[in-house]
């Protein structure tokens, strides 16, 4: 009898910048132009990642 697999499914807390683009709808002049007015934002590396907590706060605030 086979051992049945854990789910590897992960489900992630944050999106890439392209991921938040998608996520809010917007281009990506306006995703600087949030940044710039407040929209928290983390570095992993080289990459700029949004936390999808931080995203929907945002919109329920603004």
């Amino acid at each position: 009898m086979r051992k049945k697999q854990p789910d590897s499914k992960i489900e992630r807390i944050f999106f890439t910048f392209t991921e938040a683009q998608e996520f809010l709808g917007v281009s990506r002049q306006t995703i600087y132009k949030l940044m710039d007015d407040g929209l928290p934002s983390h570095k992993i590396g080289k990459k700029r990642v949004f936390l999808k907590e931080d995203l929907i706060k945002w919109i329920k605030e603004h």
